[in-house]
């Protein structure tokens, strides 16, 4: 009974120290929580000491949800995923094309071979990106971008929407809603060509 006890604890012994030898040292799990105005983030950022400094801005995985708006009813979305193995061009079952509707507004994100994406999934890297916005409505008024959504995307990262028409750009971490005018008669105020949302990395 006793040889089987001590042969027991030496398994013990032996697994213990083949699992501690498995253990990464000097590895550490931060948790960082950010609040940007209307939304509230948590971000897990891991870290590991190995002597050098490490780049983890290449392995964004979050999303933006904007939303272009006449009223509380007239509204469209569009969804921008961030994975560090999508494309940025436009990949079939990747990416969600728009479609043209009979709706009152109309809102795409552009892929970087200017396809027009209801939902556009994309890497995000410490280089930044610019997204071109597709803004298409039926009459002359004022509408608004929204910033609906910020998650998961490191506060290191701006969010600025850069207006061509009126030479005009807003940091929509700070101010998530954008009012602007619209003329149908004027085709350089609406369209492909207008709007874009350029991330840049601080």
């Amino acid at each position: 009974m006793k040889r089987e006890i001590s042969g027991l604890l030496m398994i013990g012994v032996m697994f213990f120290s083949c699992a501690k030898e498995q253990v990464k040292p000097n590895t550490t799990t931060t948790q960082v929580t950010t609040q940007t105005t209307g939304t509230s983030q948590t971000l897990q950022t891991g870290s590991t000491n190995t002597g050098s400094s490490t780049t983890t801005t290449d392995d964004v995985n979050g999303y933006l949800r904007v939303k272009l708006a006449k009223d509380s009813i007239n509204t469209d979305g569009i969804l921008i995923e961030f994975n560090p193995a999508a494309s940025a061009a436009y990949v079939a079952g990747e990416d969600a094309p728009s479609l043209q509707g009979f709706g009152v507004v109309s809102l795409a994100s552009l892929s970087s071979n200017n396809i027009p994406l209801a939902i556009n999934e994309m890497p995000l890297t410490a280089k930044g990106a610019s997204i071109g916005l597709r803004v298409n409505v039926k009459s002359d008024g004022v509408y608004t971008l929204n910033m609906q959504q910020i998650n998961a995307v490191p506060s290191t990262y701006s969010l600025w929407l850069m207006d061509g028409y009126k030479k005009d750009s807003l940091d929509m971490r700070l101010y998530p809603t954008y009012a602007f005018n619209v003329y149908t008669a004027d085709t350089t105020s609406f369209g492909s060509h207008r709007f874009k949302l350029v991330i840049k990395h601080q």
